[in-house]
């Protein structure tokens, strides 16, 4: 910030007069610069700034000590204003406004009683959130205020053991995973092999109930929605003419790494992304898309911040969120606007607006990130319902920058059956696990994850171009060499084939004890023609889709269907 006689060459003749009058420094007769730099040198002596702090209070000595204590001895105006008053000059008050109100003989506030005093400033800044406000001392001014006469110097850098020793272990631990690296995988398998529309809402609708039995983790909307914005920012997947399908050579490059690469490229994926909003998928918010817009990358800097400080072990996240609010409540609010977003309360539909609504919406933001996409992503260990926390080795080389944990991967071999069954342990590699879903039916995900070589299967990688020569190649690399000899069969006939050599099929069936009622049936014509092929005497399959016509026709001729249900 800039020095005291920038500062005070920025302030109109009568506020000068104003400070100079408590300074006991007569300005008369000089000219606007000439009256800056008297003023300054005045302020800037080791024995009259002595006695101006001597004069001060002990709440206002305390308030300028916060200030001199802050990082480059400033703070946005908005969090300094709501500690200690509000400061008309910032936005009422010029030259005809202090006369009239004379804030300097009545201050509001302590902010106003050591603005008026030139012991503080207001000056624009660049912040996180944009260019706003800063109440600061100017620094020259700063190195000769005895701040040491309080007993302590608040001019050094803040302990950075923010949070006490690692406490006992919790009760109860849910520990971190990285499942999302597999989930991943099975999301871009499914995005290959269907139609997945590119829309928010019926991406995400259509991935809810189509992937839940195929997850290895247990997925809510919001990390679902995670899912697919990492896929997203990786460059992993792209919507192509309103489809998300994979990039093949980004897709690649992700799925081949090792594990704790891949745990890498993700969380890194996150930390930068704007893809994922936490603010619209916290717990207990309901934000409305009404224009306003907020940075997800702002909280989540922060976080990452105050972590790099956190002690190794066990610490409370109700810690954090504390000194988050009293140390740098705005961190997501531009100018420390808590009145321009539209947020209700999930649960009383209430809007959540002005400061005290800040634990509601910024403290329950930052408990979200901590105990959902940290955790996810396999950053965070939670403790006792997310009341503790504890990073993994992974979230603490994100947080400070240490190497990222690395180690060889054993890649068992793909376990191949006689009927088609291929079983995929979760530490086969993701590509090829990737590969085996695009051309088999799945099962449930586990470990290992079933699939099954199948008809639908083969159809599948038809449609995708895939040569039977690869899917034989590959499922000899995969298994070791050990594939069954009616596997080899089964490709073997689908190649001479086509298709399949036999097909089953769903059908409903008419059946009646007497024939000579089904004769009937089968000669009246208003009944015949939702009828197909017969089945013997006393049984005729039913036309797809005609059985509630065929039941109501029946009945109209005075015959009695037990439709079986």
């Amino acid at each position: 910030m800039q020095t005291l006689l920038p500062t005070l060459l920025d302030y109109d003749p009568d506020l000068l007069a104003i400070i100079a009058h408590r300074w006991d420094v007569d300005l008369e007769v000089l000219d606007r610069r000439q009256a800056a730099q008297l003023l300054a040198d005045a302020m800037l002596s080791a024995e009259r700034a002595a006695a101006e702090w001597g004069r001060l209070s002990d709440p206002e000595r305390g308030a300028l000590q916060t200030l001199l204590g802050a990082r480059e001895h400033k703070m946005p105006a908005a969090q300094f204003t709501r500690l200690f008053g509000d400061i008309r000059e910032l936005r009422e008050l010029g030259p005809a406004g202090r006369e009239r109100e004379k804030p300097h003989l009545n201050p509001i506030g302590i902010a106003e009683t050591l603005f008026y005093r030139g012991l503080i400033a207001v000056a624009f800044d660049q912040a996180r959130t944009g260019v706003q406000y800063f109440v600061f001392v100017p620094p020259d001014l700063a190195d000769v205020l005895p701040a040491h006469e309080t007993g302590f110097d608040l001019s050094a850098e803040p302990d950075s053991d923010w949070l006490p020793d690692a406490g006992p272990e919790p009760q109860q631990v849910i520990a971190a995973t990285t499942t999302l690296v597999d989930d991943l995988t099975t999301l871009l398998a499914y995005l290959q092999i269907a139609r997945v529309p590119a829309g928010v809402e019926a991406l995400l609708a259509s991935l809810g109930e189509t992937l839940a039995p195929h997850w290895l983790g247990a997925h809510s909307p919001a990390s679902v929605a995670l899912l697919v914005g990492l896929a997203l920012s990786l460059g992993a997947a792209a919507d192509e003419g309103g489809l998300l399908r994979p990039v093949p050579a980004q897709a690649r490059r992700w799925l081949e790494e090792t594990r704790p690469r891949q745990v890498r490229a993700l969380a890194e994926a996150w930390r930068n992304s704007t893809l994922f909003n936490e603010l619209w998928h916290t717990p207990g918010l309901l934000p409305e898309p009404t224009g306003w817009r907020n940075d997800p990358l702002l909280a989540r800097q922060t976080v990452l911040t105050y972590l790099e400080a956190a002690p190794p072990g066990w610490w409370p996240v109700e810690e954090l969120v504390a000194l988050v609010h009293d140390e740098e409540p705005d961190f997501q609010r531009p100018a420390g606007d808590y009145d321009s977003w539209y947020i209700r309360d999930a649960q009383s539909g209430e809007y959540l607006r002005g400061f005290e609504s800040w634990d509601r919406v910024d403290g329950a933001l930052l408990r979200f990130i901590l105990s959902g996409p940290l955790h996810w992503l396999g950053l965070a260990d939670l403790g006792d319902g997310g009341a503790l926390c504890r990073l993994t080795p992974y979230g603490r080389a994100l947080v400070s920058g240490a190497d990222w944990p690395d180690r060889p991967e054993e890649r068992p071999p793909l376990a191949l059956h006689p009927d088609g069954t291929a079983l995929a342990p979760r530490m086969l590699s993701r590509y090829e696990r990737f590969q085996l879903a695009r051309i088999t039916e799945w099962g449930p995900a586990g470990d290992p994850y079933q699939y099954r070589l199948s008809a639908a299967g083969l159809q599948r990688a038809t449609e995708q171009d895939v040569p039977l020569d690869a899917i034989r190649a590959f499922l000899r690399r995969t298994s070791g060499d050990h594939v069954p000899d009616a596997i080899y069969r089964l490709l073997d006939s689908w190649e001479r084939v086509g298709g399949a050599d036999v097909w089953l099929e769903q059908a409903v069936i008419l059946r009646s004890n007497a024939p000579d009622v089904l004769q009937t049936v089968l000669e009246t014509p208003e009944l015949r023609r939702f009828l197909g092929a017969q089945l013997g005497p006393n049984a005729v399959i039913v036309r797809a889709g005609q059985t509630k016509a065929l039941t109501a026709a029946l009945q109209q001729h005075g015959i009695l269907v037990d439709s079986g249900e």
